[in-house]
């Protein structure tokens, strides 16, 4: 059962940190990620998703 939940608890890390670090230069993975992950994400900090918005050029004011 624990490594069920560190199993978990890594796919979810490594989740937000392609969102922040892969995604925003890869055209298609940004796409994905910020019509579908992101406003997920926004949830529990806005500024995961901030590195796509910025390589896309929508930042919100």
């Amino acid at each position: 059962m624990r490594s069920l939940l560190i199993l978990l608890i890594l796919l979810a890390g490594g989740f937000v940190l392609t969102a922040m670090y892969i995604a925003p230069k890869q055209p298609e993975l940004r796409g994905w990620y910020e019509t579908n992950a992101c406003p997920h994400l926004d949830k529990i900090s806005p500024q995961i998703c901030q590195p796509i918005r910025a390589a896309r050029g929508t930042q919100p004011i």
